[in-house]
């Protein structure tokens, strides 16, 4: 679990983001691909027997891992609203993954793709993809220092996060983020600084009507730090206490709509392994935004991230997340949605080639400038079959639902959905 531990303190935090029906992004990953990021790799959800292993291909000095989903599926309230639609539809998700092969140091490279075509309203085709870079460079045994980058072109799901009400197709946007951290150890302590910047430029929608909706009220340019200190109570737990701050600038908005704040954080809590059979990572902490608009209203108080994982049995795994956090709204009268979500999942592993996951999650949007609130419940259940290494069959059953009250920004709405596919790894 050392090593676990080590990997947690130069991630920063960034493995404990629960993913979440109603988010900001509907991500680009498979979803009959059932490979979460635990702690451990000997446990059910994590997990693969040699015999099923896909193979890495040697390519000189890196080992590439190339994949591609094929995903057939059925959605029963298309554009999440009350009077719904329903549409088959095709998703092929192609995917790659490089990294060095080498005892120490590390770089990596990935890219994923989500094209996704639908029987009926060929205005919800889209294109969706991820790249991403990064590396690991040791510096000593207990030093090391770790750099990563993004860029990705994703979509938000309609009645997310303030639709555009005539919009006559998905709102999408670009985002870049880097990453640069470092872990330096002095005994039992460990300073783990970081420093991180992420661009969001959003394209304009095209209306029912004709003609266009400008979004880029919403480009932001948000450049931050954090500084962590840690200290290890033993190999396998330590406490940690964080202090960070984010400069969000807008970059296209007028002036009346500038969404500029200053964001600061102290958080405290522990890492690692809390018992035998239970890891993760669990803090607490105070939280401030300030608006250089009188218009959007600040916020202070509490916040709170946590990531635990309990290896019930060699065959059984469950996992809670849970965090609260700002996203970008997409309402001209709200500056930022202050949201809170908890996602449980469970993970069982019944034969060595066979992986069921469930997922429940629960998210609350508070729009905050007005009286606008969300309750946005998510239910999915999934099933992968590895008939061997190279090929795997997938299915998915899943249910989403949004209640809203004061102003409707968004759309209350109830969805299911359904899907088969094939996932191949050459």
């Amino acid at each position: 679990m050392k090593r676990g531990l080590v990997k947690l303190a130069l991630s920063s935090g960034a493995a404990v983001m629960p993913t979440f029906a109603c988010a900001q992004s509907v991500g680009v990953g498979s979803v009959i691909v059932i490979e979460p990021d635990l702690d451990r790799n000997d446990v059910a959800g994590g997990r693969l027997e040699p015999d099923y292993s896909p193979r890495p291909v040697v390519v000189g000095p890196l080992l590439a891992e190339p994949s591609v989903s094929m995903v057939g599926g059925f959605q029963t309230n298309l554009f999440n609203r009350p009077d719904a639609q329903a549409a088959a539809s095709a998703t092929v998700n192609p995917a790659l993954k490089l990294r060095t092969n080498a005892s120490r140091h590390e770089l990596r490279f990935s890219a994923m793709g989500a094209l996704r075509r639908y029987s009926r309203y060929t205005t919800e085709n889209s294109e969706q993809y991820t790249l991403e870079a990064g590396g690991r460079f040791d510096l000593g045994a207990r030093q090391a220092i770790r750099l990563s980058a993004q860029y990705a072109q994703l979509i938000e799901p309609r009645s997310s996060v303030g639709s555009v009400p005539d919009a006559a197709e998905p709102v999408s946007f670009r985002r870049l983020s880097a990453d640069v951290g470092a872990g330096f150890a002095f005994g039992a302590f460990r300073v783990v600084p970081r420093l991180r910047y992420e661009q969001l430029d959003y394209n304009a929608v095209d209306r029912t009507g004709g003609g266009s909706a400008d979004q880029s009220f919403r480009d932001t340019r948000t450049v931050g730090g954090e500084l962590r200190l840690e200290y290890e109570f033993s190999g396998l737990l330590s406490g940690f206490a964080a202090a960070s701050y984010d400069d969000v600038a807008s970059t296209s908005a007028p002036a009346a709509l500038q969404r500029d704040s200053r964001d600061y954080t102290v958080v405290a809590g522990l890492r690692g392994e809390l018992s035998p059979v239970i890891s993760g990572e669990a803090s607490i902490g105070y939280r401030s935004r300030d608006y250089d608009q009188p218009a959007y209203r600040d916020f202070s108080g509490v916040t709170f991230r946590a990531d635990l994982q309990w290896y019930v049995t060699p065959l059984l795994t469950l996992r809670a997340q849970a965090r609260r956090d700002f996203r970008n709204s997409g309402a001209r009268t709200v500056g930022g949605i202050l949201t809170d979500t908890i996602t449980l999942s469970a993970y069982y592993d019944p034969l060595r080639n066979w992986r069921l996951a469930l997922d429940a999650g629960l998210e609350r949007g508070d729009f905050g400038d007005v009286d606008t609130r969300t309750w946005c419940k998510s239910f999915r259940l999934r099933a992968q079959y590895r008939l061997n290494r190279s090929l795997s069959i997938g299915a998915y059953l899943g249910v989403l639902r949004q209640d809203v009250s004061g102003a409707p920004l968004v759309n209350p709405f109830t969805s299911f959905s359904a899907g088969l596919g094939v996932t191949i790894t050459p």
